[in-house]
């Protein structure tokens, strides 16, 4: 059995990197329940501090930029990619992509373009359980 560190380590990670983390996990020996249950917690705790803390460091963030002389906005590239894909195939685009990208941007994305949607983190929550599902199986499909 894993100590209450690694644990909470795997949770961490699956935080961060979440893609990789049941591949990690299974490697390291943990069985397929453990690993499924631990990197949908992570990924639940990361959503809901992401899509609500997310949008108040980036409305500080704005506050800052507010005060000092004003830019012009700059549309680069990846912002005009990131409006083009999330106008092409909306909130199931970002589902089928939160598995790849990471927590934190999954869920930025998410609060930035469907902040009015109530049932957002909770969709999120169940998506990254659903890609956490698949993950490991292909983890534990892999290492047979």
């Amino acid at each position: 059995m894993a100590g209450v560190l690694e644990i909470l380590s795997m949770i961490l990670m699956s935080i961060i990197k979440f893609v990789v983390t049941p591949s990690f996990m299974v490697a390291r020996g943990w069985d397929f329940a453990s690993t499924f249950v631990v990197t949908t917690v992570g990924a639940a705790i990361g959503v809901l501090l992401f899509f609500y803390f997310g949008k108040w460091i980036t409305a500080k963030i704005e506050h800052r930029r507010s005060g000092k002389a004003k830019k012009k906005r700059i549309f680069t590239p990846s912002r005009r990619r990131l409006v083009r894909f999330m106008k092409q195939y909306g909130i199931w685009g970002l589902l089928g992509i939160c598995g790849i990208i990471s927590v934190p941007i999954a869920s930025m994305v998410a609060a930035k373009y469907f902040e009015r949607d109530p049932r957002m983190p909770w969709i999120l929550i169940l998506a990254f359980g659903l890609w956490s599902l698949m993950l490991t199986g292909i983890s534990f499909w892999a290492t047979w």
